[in-house]
């Protein structure tokens, strides 16, 4: 339990703190319930789940003969209680996140109905689950950005490894382009220089052809 006032109940069985058996009695985290609760659950604190010693446990004094205050109904009071339960259960049985807004909704509108001054561990805990609820719902948007945060740099890396390969692909028709322009360069090198001996020949075919000639007519022309 939260807190401990006029009118408070156990919160493992709902029922008003007494005397003796009802009495209110603390455990070793500090949560309240009464003293026959403590007798009969685990040894584990069953709101927070921190363990006890039974031996360890305290039973409170609380004035228990102030009247009720006046404004609360005993239909209130059960509402109350049946919130208090709900509220209670979460721990040991979960809530989707959709019928926690509507009890919080139920227990809002119930609350705004009464009187500021009662069912104070009820509007406790109240603001306990709206907090879980907006807790909830922040962990929710965290983690889509995290996830979307996770698929940008999923689609980053994939884009660098694309881009890796595209400058790869360059690179490599790049060297084809360069080796292909050194072959035909050479290619086109070697066919000058055989032209050119071709040239070379064909001339030196032709004038050694006239010189001949010439020297055959000029012997004629001698004799």
């Amino acid at each position: 339990m939260l807190s401990l006032t006029t009118g408070s109940s156990c919160d493992i069985c709902f029922e008003r703190f007494g005397q003796d058996r009802k009495a209110p009695t603390s455990i070793a985290c500090g949560h309240v319930f009464c003293n026959a609760c403590i007798s009969q659950i685990s040894r584990l604190c069953p709101l927070c789940r921190t363990p006890f010693d039974q031996r360890t446990c305290i039973k409170l004094h609380v004035d228990l003969e102030t009247e009720q205050q006046p404004g609360c109904s005993p239909e209130d009071v059960q509402r109350a209680q049946k919130l208090q339960q709900s509220i209670a259960s979460i721990a040991d049985d979960g809530i989707s996140e959709a019928n926690l807004r509507q009890l919080i909704q139920e227990g809002k509108t119930f609350l705004h109905s009464q009187p500021r001054n009662l069912h104070k561990d009820l509007r406790v805990a109240h603001r306990m689950i709206s907090y879980l609820c907006e807790v909830k719902a922040t962990l929710r948007s965290q983690n889509q950005a995290v996830e979307m945060l996770t698929d940008q740099a999923k689609q980053l890396t994939q884009e660098k490894a694309d881009l890796r390969g595209e400058i790869a692909q360059l690179q490599e028709a790049r060297r084809y382009e360069k080796e292909t322009a050194l072959a035909v360069e050479k290619s086109l090198r070697d066919h000058y220089e055989e032209a050119v001996n071709v040239y070379r020949s064909t001339l030196e075919y032709v004038l050694a052809k006239n010189i001949f000639f010439i020297l055959a007519y000029l012997h004629l022309l001698a004799g």
